[in-house]
């Protein structure tokens, strides 16, 4: 079966096929076509770290800011993936860096939670809220802290973030960093201006937090 230039053009920017998406856009396929669940061109192109054609697209005016059904931009995907530089081109064509998921989750977050330091940078440089909270409450800090991503804990907690936030169940960075066993974490976390003696929704403090096979030293510092 035939395709359309528009699926062609969408199939391109998946492939990172740039001499066919040149050809498609002049011969007047739309760069804001979207497939089924309403994922741009920009968006898939920006995912899987077609630059040249990201900034191909961009140059033919695709939307930055659009949307698929899970309210994720080309921004999103960049940055969990770390491209540094897509994501510098889409904020520098208009993207918002704060804008939110479904799940409230916004760029910063997933850039965090895998450790793509220097897209962090870029974000936090271009305006990203430091303590935005997604819809469980949590921040980038504590996606950081979960993942034991140190580099971007560091560069946050540098940069302002609050290292005593609460989620919506009351668990705090130090909390997370005690229940993964992250001794050095949890010194460095402290030695940050972490609260030990926060309780979470249950009444529960940092040290109700440590598995029971943890150290001494641990044990020690939180109780």
């Amino acid at each position: 079966m035939d395709q359309t230039l528009n699926e062609v053009l969408f199939d391109a920017c998946c492939n990172g096929q740039l001499d066919i998406v040149n050809e498609c856009i002049e011969k007047g396929a739309d760069v804001n076509y979207c497939n089924g669940d309403g994922r741009s061109l920009l968006a898939k192109a920006s995912k899987r770290g077609h630059d040249e054609i990201v900034k191909r697209l961009i140059e033919a005016g695709a939307d930055v800011r659009a949307r698929n059904k899970d309210n994720d931009t080309a921004l999103m995907g960049a940055a969990k993936h770390g491209y540094r530089d897509i994501c510098e081109m889409l904020i520098k064509a208009g993207a918002d860096v704060n804008s939110h998921d479904n799940d409230g989750r916004n760029a910063l977050m997933r850039a965090a939670l895998l450790g793509k330091i220097e897209t962090v940078e870029l974000l936090v440089d271009s305006g990203a809220n430091l303590n935005d909270i997604d819809n469980k409450g949590r921040t980038a800090l504590m996606d950081a802290v979960l993942a034991f991503k140190v580099d971007v804990i560091h560069y946050l907690l540098a940069k302002g973030a609050d290292v005593n936030k609460q989620d919506n169940e009351g668990c705090t960075c130090l909390m997370r960093a005690a229940y993964g066993g992250y001794t050095d974490l949890v010194i460095y976390l402290i030695n940050r201006g972490a609260d030990k003696y926060i309780k979470d929704n249950a009444g529960r403090t940092a040290a109700d937090y440590i598995p029971n096979d943890a150290g001494s030293e641990l044990q020690n510092t939180l109780r």
